[in-house]
């Protein structure tokens, strides 16, 4: 009886992990200046469509590092997620303002 009620409950375990796996691996940055182009960026290859960008999320820099790359690259961003973590209006801040030092 036990083993009925748990495959239920296994299957939607196997449906939400990729999904929840293939978001921490993504980088996505929402951009000031609508750009179409596909670049490489810290190693990272960038498509743009519009004002948004994504990215498989493969390297080891530091979040803040390829954010400040993209700008230097694409222009300000707008928003700035890597993986699960979303970046909030000062570290927005910062990243533009690093890209601008850099």
């Amino acid at each position: 009886m036990l083993r009925v009620a748990l495959l239920p409950m296994l299957s939607m375990l196997a449906v939400a992990l990729p999904a929840q796996a293939e978001t921490q691996q993504m980088y996505r940055a929402g951009l000031a200046t609508p750009a179409t182009a596909t670049l490489i960026v810290k190693d990272t290859r960038w498509s743009c469509a519009g004002d948004s960008c994504a990215a498989v999320r493969t390297g080891t820099s530091p979040d803040g590092n390829v954010c400040a790359a993209v700008v230097r690259k694409f222009g300000p961003v707008t928003s700035f997620v890597a993986g699960a973590k979303t970046f909030d209006e000062a570290q927005l801040q910062k990243c533009n303002a690093a890209a601008r030092q850099g």
